[in-house]
């Protein structure tokens, strides 16, 4: 059977960071073995569910490059890949379940259920179902539904243990008894989410299946459905979780990090980084890297290197790979990733960075965009930093930090600066070379080298005293705006 890997997010809010990590697993296994990766909507919580949440999770996907091969907007032999669309289907299954005593129809309301629930746990028995209509004759139980009675189907749970043997958690027994009868549909036909699952894997042909280990208690009722059926369940992999700083699952909390891919995105992250730090939550490669790219992932993904315990989010190892990962890329890269960033959805203070950078650049080409961003890669850990470092670039006057005007105010600063714009005044052609040459003469000159050299140039030139290297500097501002500032700066040291 040819590998088939599927990523079934709800509806029903934004992409989890371990919602991601877990597409991403299934992405790289289904690209490495040659395999198919289907995207399966389970929009059966009409309550929570809306088409904004799905627009905004395939959004993120599109963005995280996790393209599928079958799903919403591609289509495939399987679907239709919405589970409110396939609502027929699990009528069929759950009608042959019953025709064959594998399941019964049960009567009792949510009141009295959870009147009962509560009694067993006060008499310290499990809260299961106790079977009150399971042994219903079925003359009763299907005049019962002709007259209008509303009941859900439920699932009558053999008395037997089960055995998963899993990639990552080896082999898992559940013995008899740790699941009572469960619905398989409710009374308003709606299916719950363990018998959709199982219908849609099978019918979907599902090989494997990759997902979080909060699943793991989900399996015994999927192995007992797949044996209903008479098919084989897919093979599992149950991946640790990824964690809050006290070691308890990753989630909305105040004072923790972001558990939204989006928020993640507006902030100014960029997937690469996003998905190479989320894989290794949980993937050792082999050997000691601390980044790896999506090529260098698929060369070394194996479920024998997935680990069993819970990683710690750690934002400032987050932020040292988007930084790392920006300070390689290409101005062409940049400019993509800046495209594609904040999302659609993005709006309020912090998310407008991406026009910031539009407005910023709008004169120039997209070559001198590149350019510009090169330049100032090196500098920033997001890409929401941008505009504050092209800020200086653009602009015809700086207004110099602290330190910078230290550095303008030390002994023969003023000097330095007024001779170096007239040496570069008098440059036939301007380039970063002759910018170079210029400096180091006018150094030689005063005597000047090092820091002592180049910092007042620095901080006249950008009102920093740090940033690009001075000749790449100069080579962005142009002639002019160079020598305006560097005299702007001599007048005020002096």
């Amino acid at each position: 059977m040819s590998v088939r890997v599927r990523f079934a997010p709800s509806p029903t809010g934004w992409l989890h960071v371990g919602g991601a990590r877990t597409a991403y697993f299934n992405w790289l296994y289904a690209r490495r073995s040659g395999g198919t990766f289907v995207l399966r909507i389970e929009d059966t919580d009409t309550a929570r569910s809306s088409d904004e949440s799905e627009r905004g999770v395939l959004d993120d996907l599109k963005w995280l490059d996790l393209d599928w091969d079958e799903g919403p907007g591609v289509g495939g032999p399987h679907g239709p890949y919405r589970q409110s669309e396939r609502l027929a289907l699990y009528r069929d299954q759950a009608d042959a379940l019953l025709a064959r005593g594998l399941a019964y129809r049960c009567f009792c309301t949510d009141e009295s259920l959870e009147q009962r629930r509560q009694a067993a746990l006060a008499a310290g028995r499990p809260p299961h179902y106790d079977g009150r209509c399971r042994n219903l004759p079925p003359d009763e139980s299907a005049a019962r539904a002709r007259a209008g009675e509303a009941a859900s189907i439920r699932f009558a749970v053999p008395a037997r243990d089960w055995t998963l043997r899993d990639h990552v958690r080896g082999e898992v027994t559940f013995p008899a008894g740790v699941v009572g009868d469960f619905v398989l549909l409710r009374s308003s036909g709606l299916p719950t989410y363990n018998f959709a699952c199982v219908v849609d894997d099978t019918a979907m042909r599902i090989s494997h299946v990759l997902r979080a280990e909060e699943h793991l208690a989900n399996t015994p009722r999927q192995l007992m459905l797949y044996d209903a059926f008479g098919d084989a369940p897919p093979e599992f992999a149950h991946v640790a979780l990824i964690l809050n700083r006290d070691r308890t699952k990753m989630s909305k909390r105040s004072g923790e990090a972001a558990v939204a891919v989006g928020d993640w995105r507006r902030a100014g992250y960029v997937p690469e980084a996003l998905l190479s730090y989320l894989a290794l939550l949980g993937f050792h490669p082999g050997d000691d890297r601390e980044i790896l790219t999506r090529d260098e992932l698929l060369a070394a993904f194996t479920f024998d290197r997935l680990g069993k315990s819970g990683s710690v989010f750690d934002v400032a190892k987050l932020q040292w790979v988007n930084a790392h990962v920006l300070h390689h890329a290409s101005g062409a890269q940049l400019a993509a990733w800046i495209e594609t960033g904040p999302g659609p959805e993005a709006a309020g203070p912090g998310t407008d960075w991406r026009e910031q950078v539009r407005r910023m650049t709008a004169a120039l080409d997209p070559a001198a965009r590149e350019k510009l961003l090169e330049v100032v890669r090196g500098n920033v850990a997001t890409l929401a930093e941008v505009p504050r470092e092209i800020d200086y670039l653009m602009g015809e006057v700086v207004e110099p930090e602290a330190e910078a005007n230290a550095a303008l105010a030390a002994t023969g600063a003023a000097q330095l600066l007024e001779a170096l714009a007239v040496e570069l005044g008098g440059l036939a052609e301007w380039t970063g070379e002759g910018f170079k040459s210029a400096l180091q003469s006018v150094g030689k000159q005063q005597g000047r080298k090092g820091k002592e050299l180049f910092m007042p140039v620095r901080a006249a030139l950008t009102g920093r005293t740090h940033g690009p290297e001075l000749p790449l500097l100069a080579e962005m501002l142009g002639k002019n705006r160079c020598v305006t500032r560097l005299r702007e700066a001599a007048r005020r040291s002096g």
